[in-house]
């Protein structure tokens, strides 16, 4: 009865874990970025060197970012919470017995 609610928060466990891990790169990537407060020289890229560069996410922002991994959080405290009540329940259940 309590395994597969054990079962299912460990799972959500991981998933937050996963998407903090995400969150973090994505907040890396953008704080990284350079700041265009002041002009910056122009450079002229080539088609070819486009074509040979490597794809990255340019879509969103670091504030995104930020939300993304506080959502992240409350989920991963969430699952944890559901593993805290299963443990409860599966204490109480030994006291019964």
């Amino acid at each position: 009865m309590i395994a597969p609610i054990l079962q299912s928060a460990l799972s959500g466990l991981s998933a937050a874990s996963n998407s903090v891990d995400r969150a973090a790169a994505q907040v890396t990537r953008f704080a990284e970025a350079p700041s265009f407060s002041s002009p910056a020289a122009t450079v002229q890229i080539s088609p070819q060197a486009r074509a040979a560069a490597p794809s990255s996410d340019t879509t969103g922002d670091l504030a995104g970012a930020l939300v993304n991994m506080n959502v992240a959080k409350y989920a991963f405290v969430a699952n944890l919470k559901v593993v805290q009540a299963g443990d409860d329940m599966t204490r109480d259940l030994l006291k019964l017995a």
